[in-house]
């Protein structure tokens, strides 16, 4: 099991309003598995995988990352981390990130200039040289996923990772992950808004309403019951008003 997380509780208290609390009773990402936490903005998510990350602090958790209590650093020595909201010196050009960030990993990357320029063919980049200040906003978010897949480990946690990405652009990087699952049995965990992307990739749903998980579901179940990811989706969350995706 790559992630067993049960028992989590964090209160945000705010002022002049209703706190807000995460409690996730259980979640489990199997080995090899491609599994997808889906909810509206605001739902927990984020803090969700910080949590499992240690770069938050529950209340309360039990939570196992790669058969290792999630606070020891050996836990974390094979997991990447794609966070939603991420920055890079914007004065350095895409290859000098993606070196002088590699350096940061406890376990340096081998054959870097190799690695990258199998990134750079499966990402479609040629930018390489251009500085992270002078790229558009899918290019950084590509430059971002080239970051996260630079290491060879066994578990990647991505935080909406799509964002600003073209329809090609997502399809290479799906692929990419495709052939990381095949060769090397790599785990993902995804959260995103896209939900159409959903339905080609995932294994395995989590839905997640004001800090609760208020269904889960195999890609079978799912399908055996909703025509789609959307349908499912929203049998949860749409309501006479708004809709919030």
């Amino acid at each position: 099991m790559m992630l067993k997380a049960q028992n989590i509780t964090k209160t945000f208290k705010q002022s002049g309003g209703n706190a807000f609390r995460l409690q996730i009773d259980n979640v489990e990402i199997p080995e090899g598995s491609f599994t997808a936490i889906l909810g509206p903005n605001g739902s927990g998510k984020s803090t969700f995988l910080k949590i499992v990350l240690d770069l938050l602090f529950a209340d309360s958790a039990q939570i196992s990352l790669m058969g290792t209590d999630h606070k020891q650093k050996k836990a974390r020595s094979h997991v990447s981390y794609l966070p939603e909201n991420f920055s890079f010196p914007d004065n350095f050009t895409v290859q000098q990130m993606l070196h002088s960030f590699a350096k940061l990993k406890d376990k340096p990357v081998v054959n870097i200039e190799q690695k990258i320029t199998d990134l750079s063919d499966a990402f479609n980049v040629n930018f390489l040289d251009k500085k992270i200040k002078n790229l558009s906003k899918g290019m950084t978010q590509t430059a971002a996923l080239m970051h996260t897949f630079l290491a060879d480990d066994q578990f990647y946690i991505l935080d909406e990772p799509f964002n600003g990405l073209d329809a090609v652009q997502k399809k290479a990087v799906i692929d990419y992950i495709f052939t990381l699952q095949n060769e090397r049995n790599i785990s993902i965990l995804i959260t995103t808004h896209i939900l159409s992307d959903i339905d080609k990739i995932c294994d395995s749903l989590y839905l997640i309403k004001d800090g609760s998980i208020i269904n889960s579901a195999t890609k079978t179940e799912m399908q055996e019951q909703f025509a789609s990811v959307e349908d499912y989706y929203l049998s949860h969350f749409e309501t006479k008003s708004t809709i919030t995706l």
